[in-house]
């Protein structure tokens, strides 16, 4: 009897060794980076390679604006953001379709206007991260349209704003907020302001994710992710990390979150680790990454397969596969 109890424990242990595992590899990053050059009276929107685009007019206000910044949208089309909180709107043939100034000419002040969209622009959210007024410092966002519509979809007079993200299809947004002394919030909205839920953080929020159709929600600090339900609010599954979280999203197929951590300076990212944190089975697989990473647009996970990944948005397509 104890020659078979020590047998049985023998075949658990080496099973539980062989299940789970982590293989990570690479490959030239498939992801369509788009690089928006401004010249004097002059715009382009270039692929890798260099070939042009679009191309359209473009009379700089001042050159050595600090605000000044471009947006790429996958279908061709692109955002220009000026003087802290002006932006325009190109389509896929160069041509400005919107103007917009974003400003709350608030008296106490705000930061720079941001820009969050799905790639194809099919929702674009204006968001202002912090506006100060009567000593508190608030925030809002709107949803702006082609045909000179806006929608506002978040106000707040006590919050900041850490960060916005729109779902992949362009049907839900995720507005991350905080303000001292409480915990983190992520309010989710559809397109069209209607509010599905509100989910507390208790570390300071540096991303989120809205997976797939929009249904899981994924947040994350420096050191923790954590996945909940959109329609109940509940947790599904969390988990820590020793190194710095850069992205971490969840494949709901697979009960399962994927996070990438390491060292970042500048947009390179070293000690790149690859984590696959199954919440189902409870299970952890880990794997390195030697080489660095840079980011070059919005990282997105694919899945591709059971527990088998593309993560796309750096330098390099992280291919990952897990065994659990």
């Amino acid at each position: 009897m104890k020659l078979f109890r020590s047998f049985f424990l023998l075949i658990l242990f080496t099973t539980t060794v062989k299940s789970q595992s982590l293989k990570v590899t690479s490959a030239p990053s498939s992801s369509k980076i788009l690089k928006v050059e401004v010249l004097d009276k002059a715009i382009t929107l270039k692929d890798v390679d260099g070939k042009v685009i679009t191309a359209g007019t473009y009379n700089t206000p001042d050159q050595s604006d600090p605000s000044l910044k471009t947006y790429p949208l996958q279908n061709g089309g692109f955002i220009v953001r000026e003087n802290i909180a002006n932006f325009l709107v190109y389509d896929s043939f160069g041509k400005v379709v919107r103007s917009i100034s974003n400003s709350t000419q608030s008296k106490g002040g705000e930061s720079i206007s941001e820009v969050a969209a799905d790639a194809n622009g099919k929702t674009i959210v204006l968001y202002n991260p912090k506006v100060i007024s009567n000593g508190k410092s608030g925030s809002r966002a709107k949803v702006i349209g082609l045909n000179r519509t806006e929608l506002d979809i978040f106000y707040s007079d006590s919050r900041v704003m850490r960060t916005v993200k729109v779902s992949e299809s362009g049907e839900f947004i995720a507005i991350a907020t905080g303000k001292e002394g409480t915990d983190d919030e992520v309010v989710i909205v559809d397109r069209y302001g209607n509010k599905i839920n509100t989910v507390s953080f208790d570390q300071e929020i540096v991303g989120v994710n809205l997976y797939g159709s929009g249904s899981t929600l994924t947040v994350y600090s420096n050191s923790r992710a954590a996945v909940y339900n959109v329609l109940n609010g509940k947790r599904l599954g969390s988990t820590s990390f020793r190194s710095p979280v850069h992205f971490a999203n969840y494949s709901s197929s697979d009960k399962t979150i994927i996070a990438l951590t390491g060292d970042m300076n500048g947009n390179t990212i070293s000690n790149v680790e690859i984590h696959a944190v199954n919440i189902d089975a409870r299970k952890v697989a880990r794997g390195s990454y030697t080489a660095s990473v840079n980011e070059v647009t919005e990282p997105i996970l694919e899945r591709v397969g059971r527990f088998n990944y593309v993560l796309k948005g750096f330098s390099k397509d992280l291919r990952i596969k897990a065994t659990f």
